[in-house]
């Protein structure tokens, strides 16, 4: 029954499951009762607007290759380019999603030091290449990578791809595979540093890595952002109380 999920005890005496594969966040303070706790990215995610933008873009690339000047559609052919047109964004998603996880999964591995090979194919060779030169560069040192965090007093849980030192300030980094860094990556930074000093980790700042178009290091204003993140979960309660 446990197989698929682990485990993080906090100081606070709650402890978070949270399954291998994604999936949600569970809380308990005795072992046994389990609450669902909700994710930084749950929470982010009333600010959709680019994702809306995104999708839009999807079907119209979609379009742009399916239909040329002077095409006449039987009606099966317009019915099976309307039905592609659809589905247009998910597949663009499930492609992403895709690139990122084998991104961030070999992200871990070099910055904890072990065996890496750069990936073989592009884009990710090429993000894998700038992260590589920019982590060296900047003189980093892992801390944490890829752990759960958890607020016990705001109650959101979410995973931070990485702690570290740069010069003797310990900051979270935030790895992007897309092409620039959106308000919501800055919120989820503020979330993270919230949630680690809430463990007593003294993060002292934060940042986002953007890959997808040359790497684009943004720094986030933690106080700023988490304070936007608590304004945004109040928001992210409310509307959830109003459904049915």
């Amino acid at each position: 029954m446990y197989q698929d999920w682990l485990f993080k005890d906090h100081p606070s005496g709650w402890r978070l499951r949270y399954r291998r594969g994604g999936g949600g966040y569970e809380a308990s303070l005795d072992g046994m009762n389990w609450q669902p706790v909700p994710s930084v990215t749950q929470i982010t995610g009333l600010l959709n607007k680019n994702l809306q933008e995104w999708a839009v873009r999807q079907v119209v690339e979609y379009l742009r290759e399916e239909l040329v000047p002077g095409l006449v559609l039987t009606e099966e052919e317009a019915g099976r380019i309307l039905d592609g047109a659809a589905k247009a964004h998910r597949q663009a998603a499930q492609r992403a999603a895709g690139r990122g996880s084998d991104f961030h999964a070999w992200a871990e591995a070099y910055l904890k030091g072990q065996p890496a090979p750069l990936p073989s194919e592009e884009p990710l060779r090429g993000m894998a290449q700038a992260l590589v030169e920019w982590w060296e560069g900047n003189g980093g040192r892992a801390v944490r990578g890829e752990e759960a965090v958890f607020h016990p007093e705001h109650f959101y849980a979410g995973r931070v791809d990485l702690v570290a030192h740069f010069g003797g300030r310990l900051m979270v980094v935030d790895l992007k595979t897309s092409s620039r860094v959106y308000p919501e990556h800055l919120l989820q930074v503020g979330a993270y540093v919230l949630a680690l000093q809430a463990e007593g980790v003294a993060v002292k700042g934060g940042m986002v890595l953007s890959l997808g178009d040359g790497l684009k290091p943004v720094e986030v204003p933690v106080e700023e952002a988490a304070g936007a993140f608590l304004g945004l979960l109040q928001a992210w309660r409310f509307v959830r109380g109003l459904s049915p």
